[in-house]
């Protein structure tokens, strides 16, 4: 059975505030999410801000779907 090809994607960061929204932009090197995250600190005080680098990436295909077939029932009753 042969394979399904791998996809792949360009490896990215992304900035999280901690017990805030999730986030949604990628950043394309580890310095701009560095540099997001100091620029995000310095206008929300207190706020603690992470810098995730995405490390694992999962797909799946659509689940295999059929229809079914009704005949008639030869039973008269």
């Amino acid at each position: 059975m042969k394979q399904p090809e791998r996809p792949t994607r360009y490896e990215f960061w992304m900035v999280w505030r901690e017990n805030g929204y999730q986030p949604s932009h990628r950043h394309k090197t580890k310095s701009s999410a560095l540099n997001e995250a100091t620029r995000l600190a310095k206008l929300n005080p207190g706020d603690v801000f992470f810098v995730l680098k995405a490390t694992a990436g999962v797909v799946t295909d659509d689940p295999d779907i059929k229809r079914v077939k009704f005949i008639p029932d030869e039973i008269p009753f």
